[in-house]
């Protein structure tokens, strides 16, 4: 899916967001420094691939109103994230929010996380079109509700391609006209107390019975965002699940797309998925969606 992905970055001081460069990197994105909203300015001029401009709050306090009005006469489109000092008071901010404002304002320093949660709501369609976002959300709410009332904590986020894994995870590909992967991770803790909702009355549970439940809950929701796809015309062939038992350790895997994350909670117990879409057409999910799909069979590992 090819996408604008240059992320314009302006501070007075060379260097000094180095650590949120190498952020955006791992992203996926190509980042440019300048050290002036008049050089961001000119930038602009002569660069129509430009999805994001990240201002700190130095060189927003520079013309940032007036740079604010001239890009939103030329791009009204392009994404922009402000920097707000920590000490700034509650007027200053809503006297800036009465003229052109950002799309999001963060205060410094940029913590990576916020960061990264602002990137992902202003440029997630350029690796995760709506329709496949809300595909997944909701395949994983559609399953995960029947063990109780989940729901979605804080929204989905972009990962880079650096995943921290829990105690227990279950990795499912699939390939065709789109190919990724799905994973599925939980405590052990929280994989015993959705087991005892999925098969009651059962007191002792060995550990390999709770990853046929983690493994069975994530070919469940990776059968469901199939069958999205099957709608829009698109094949897709799943594997069956691979478990990893490595809390703590990180995985890497190839590739300058991020994963889709989502985090689910239902009171203390927590799911996370991350969905990989490392290739898919996207311009088959403008062709409409088809009248007859059939539906994806379930496999049973419990």
């Amino acid at each position: 899916m090819k996408s604008a992905r240059q992320v314009l970055v302006v501070d007075r001081a060379e260097g000094a967001f180095l650590g949120i460069m190498e952020e955006l990197d791992l992203l996926g994105f190509q980042v440019i420094w300048v050290p002036t909203l008049a050089a961001a300015l000119d930038f602009l001029a002569a660069n129509e691939r430009l999805s994001l401009v990240i201002a700190s709050a130095a060189a927003a306090e520079d013309g940032g109103t007036d740079f604010l009005t001239q890009v939103k006469e030329v791009r009204p489109s392009l994404r922009m994230i402000w920097g707000i000092r920590a000490t700034a008071t509650a007027t200053a901010t809503a006297n800036r929010e009465r003229g052109p404002a950002p799309h999001s304002l963060i205060p410094e320093p940029f913590r990576p996380d916020a960061l990264r949660s602002a990137v992902s709501a202003l440029l997630a369609e350029h690796f995760y079109p709506s329709l496949v976002a809300d595909a997944i959300k909701g395949a994983a709410l559609e399953v995960l509700r029947t063990l109780g009332d989940f729901r979605i904590e804080g929204e989905a986020f972009l990962v880079a391609n650096h995943t921290a894994l829990s105690d227990l995870s279950s990795i499912i590909s699939f390939s065709g006209e789109a190919s990724g992967h799905l994973m599925a991770s939980m405590t052990d803790e929280h994989a015993r107390a959705l087991y005892e909702r999925f098969v009651p009355g059962v007191r002792m549970v060995a550990v390999d019975r709770l990853e046929d439940l983690v493994g069975e809950l994530c070919n469940r929701i990776l059968g469901r965002i199939n069958a999205f796809f099957a709608q829009h015309a698109m094949s897709i062939q799943q594997t069956t699940p691979i478990f990893i038992r490595a809390a703590g350790s990180t995985m890497r895997y190839p590739g300058r797309r991020p994963s889709f994350g989502v985090q689910l909670t239902r009171g203390d117990v927590r799911v996370s998925l991350e969905y990989y879409l490392a290739d898919f057409n996207a311009s088959k999910l403008k062709q409409g969606v088809t009248d007859e799909v059939l539906s994806i069979g379930e496999i049973r590992y419990l």
